[in-house]
């Protein structure tokens, strides 16, 4: 897997779960994103990925990373976006190793999560 996932915090407010932590990338990216697992927490106390919108991952390296929820927790993807040479829209991360700049990016991860029911 080329994201990991490290959990730093997570609360209840009493209607959702809010959850915090930074995203390691190594290995390859594949074009459309790459799986980000959230499922290995328990503690987040939901079954459910962040409620769509509720999501968000910033990096330090001029990167943008977009969170894409999936249907579950294991099935929700990142995708990668770099500066183009030309203005305009930033194009998505071509597929293959992951560049060093991103590889020791500090990427920061908040969603908020349904409670379960």
């Amino acid at each position: 897997m080329a994201l990991t996932f490290t959990l730093v915090d997570t609360w209840d407010d009493g209607k959702r779960i809010h959850v915090s932590g930074t995203v390691a990338a190594s290995g390859n990216y594949s074009t459309g994103g790459d799986a980000l697992d959230l499922s290995q927490f328990p503690v987040i106390g939901s079954t459910q990925a962040p409620i769509q919108g509720t999501a968000w991952m910033d990096g330090l390296a001029g990167y943008d990373y977009v969170f894409i929820p999936g249907a579950a927790q294991n099935s929700c993807q990142v995708k990668v976006f770099q500066q183009g040479s030309a203005a305009g829209a930033f194009p998505e991360l071509a597929a293959g190793a992951y560049p060093s700049a991103i590889a020791g990016d500090t990427i920061t991860f908040y969603g908020i999560f349904p409670k379960l029911q």
